[in-house]
């Protein structure tokens, strides 16, 4: 979760120094004289700020604790902004793993901005901004689920208004991590132009310490507009201001999206030494879909160079990691289709057809992919695969995934 540093506010804020404070900070400045004093006094302010907004965060996070702990809802009566904050830090982390789960706790969050405890004239703006920011991580849970991006566009439009309605004078949330969750959904919906410029609107606006997962988003969005060589410079650029130490899961991401652009750009001896920092970050952090996926870029790294059966090796343990998965194991199996189709092995894309269409029938995957499918299995039946085929599919199931009313054009 990414906050800015809080500046000193010209009205109020959460994190405000209390009566008591303020009396004590100005007694110690008034014993500086003339400009000074006000230098001093604006210093002492600015560290119970952010003294307070540490606490407040801290707070939040145990409140947090204990909801989840009781596997509760919000209940009647005032509640803490930091609960605010830490539903939706916990929101977050939940979505790539388990976005229903993540779309309740943004939920929880939203719930919990409605009844934050606010009495002192003028808090209602804050109360505004902070319900906003609850619930762009709603629309955030809703585009990793997928089922309805349109209603996750709708729920932008609610993000936005509040946020415009409040006011966050002490920067306690970021307009520019929000700005680049709605390129995220603007993605997943195909409007490449319209995530750009979000991406760098977001730049624009973002702190130090935000601007290195902007770019490694901005270089996804990049990469999937055709333009893998923009996709490296945003990568090189993240490749500066991203602690791999303090962040190794971001330095995976920068080290495995660097490798798949060089692969697309043919420069696959390049991409080797990252790949394998790559499976050591994941081994090292456990996250098995991160090291299968780094798997899936190693076979695609032999390929470029030219070992083909090596590939499918590895393609192939990927495909059964991916069982539970239908999409990845339907684009890991056209891979290796790929390779089949460009050897004029029928039997073996036949085989790969047949078990795509088993996963797809037996988990429900949506009529469009489905139909889809069938047409590329009744294809292999009848011997008539093209790679132009393969990669047509491939293409159509990467962006059905997330965009069950997409029709495939056999």
């Amino acid at each position: 979760m990414r906050h800015s540093e809080p500046r000193s506010p010209s009205v109020w804020s959460p994190v405000d120094p209390t009566p008591e404070e303020r009396r004590i900070d100005e007694k110690a400045a008034a014993t500086a004289a003339g400009e000074v004093s006000d230098f001093v006094l604006d210093l002492l302010l600015r560290e119970h700020r952010s003294e307070n907004r540490r606490r407040g965060l801290e707070e939040g996070r145990r409140l947090a604790r204990e909801l989840l702990s009781r596997r509760g809802r919000i209940g009647p009566g005032p509640q803490h902004w930091g609960l605010v904050i830490a539903l939706c830090e916990a929101s977050e982390t939940a979505a790539p793993k388990n976005p229903t789960r993540a779309l309740e706790l943004a939920e929880l969050a939203v719930a919990a901005a409605r009844q934050v405890a606010l009495d002192v004239p003028g808090s209602e703006s804050f109360r505004s901004r902070l319900e906003g920011w609850a619930l762009g991580f709603v629309a955030n849970a809703k585009r990793v689920i997928g089922s309805d991006l349109p209603g996750a566009g709708r729920t932008w439009i609610d993000v936005w208004r509040l946020w415009r309605a409040g006011e966050d004078s002490a920067r306690l949330l970021s307009e520019a991590y929000l700005l680049d969750m709605e390129a995220s959904l603007r993605r997943a919906q195909r409007e490449l132009p319209v995530a750009l410029k979000l991406h760098e609107r977001a730049l624009e606006l973002a702190q130090p310490e935000e601007t290195g997962i902007i770019l490694l988003n901005q270089a996804v969005t990049r990469e999937e507009s055709d333009d893998p060589k923009g996709a490296l410079q945003s990568l090189e650029r993240a490749a500066l201001v991203i602690d791999g130490e303090r962040r190794p899961r971001l330095r995976w991401s920068l080290r495995f999206n660097q490798a798949s652009s060089l692969c697309v750009l043919g420069r696959a001896q390049e991409a080797v030494p990252l790949v394998e920092e790559a499976r050591l970050l994941a081994e090292r952090l456990r996250n098995e879909i991160d090291l299968i996926r780094t798997v899936w870029l190693d076979a695609k790294c032999l390929v470029g160079l030219g070992k083909r059966e090596e590939a499918l090796i590895r393609l192939g343990q990927v495909r059964r990691s991916f069982e539970a998965h239908p999409f990845d194991y339907a684009l890991a199996s056209l891979d290796m289709a790929t390779l089949y189709r460009e050897e004029g092995r029928f039997s073996e894309i036949k085989a790969l057809s047949g078990s795509i269409l088993k996963i797809f029938k037996a988990q429900n995957v949506h009529r469009e992919a489905l139909a889809a499918v069938i047409l590329f299995h009744e294809a292999a039946e009848k011997e008539r695969v093209s790679v132009e085929l393969v990669r047509r599919l491939q293409n159509f199931l990467a962006k059905a995934r997330t965009n069950p009313g997409l029709r495939f054009e056999a």
